[in-house]
């Protein structure tokens, strides 16, 4: 890795620990990685947005779709989340295989959220699908805590892009990453 990246990175982690409460290295750790992580995944679905939503030529997504619901579809379809890991508490028959307690589990919303038996026709772009984008980010006491604020925020910037940008073509590109997808560039021009 680059060395200036290195000691930029370094100094980021410093500043952000300086803002930080008082608490344990674990914890600390554990809001760092939070925070970075709610923002590459709120960058991703914007870009994702952008890229699905802004053609590079043309009129935008249809206005009469609600961004909520444009949000949702965009999520199921190309979720910046890709995969979450977990581990079994418990002995567990799953897939047809039984996996004993402290089995890791690779969990792919990019599959499940392409599943024809909980959405029919899966590769169909369809806003206002019921049950979109609620598997991405998760659910109960392991479910993204900040949902709400990266989909408050991707809206807020979407709306904008829908109303006022277009997608210059071939822009969107993205960092190299088996289960996350950040955007590098994303080029928009005004209307």
């Amino acid at each position: 890795m680059d060395p200036a990246l290195t000691a930029r990175a370094d100094q980021a982690v410093a500043a952000l620990l300086a803002l930080a409460p008082e608490g344990p290295p674990a914890v600390l750790a554990n809001l760092i990685g939070l925070l970075v992580q709610a923002c590459d995944a709120t960058a991703g679905l914007i870009g994702a947005a952008a890229h699905h939503l802004l053609p590079p030529a043309g009129p935008p997504a249809p206005a009469t779709a609600r961004t909520a619901d444009l949000l949702a579809e965009v999520l199921r379809l190309d979720p910046p989340v890709r995969a979450t890991r977990r581990v079994t508490v418990d002995a567990v028959r799953l897939g047809g295989r039984d996996l004993p307690a402290g089995s890791p589990v690779l969990l792919r919303f990019d599959a499940a959220n392409r599943d024809p038996q909980a959405f029919p026709e899966p590769a169909t772009f369809q806003p206002g699908r019921p049950g979109a984008g609620l598997l991405t980010f998760g659910t109960g006491e392991r479910g993204c805590p900040g949902d709400r604020h990266a989909l408050a925020l991707a809206t807020g910037v979407f709306d904008v892009l829908r109303e006022r940008c277009r997608r210059a073509p071939n822009s969107l590109r993205h960092e190299p990453h088996p289960t996350l997808r950040v955007p590098v560039t994303l080029e928009v021009s005004v209307r």
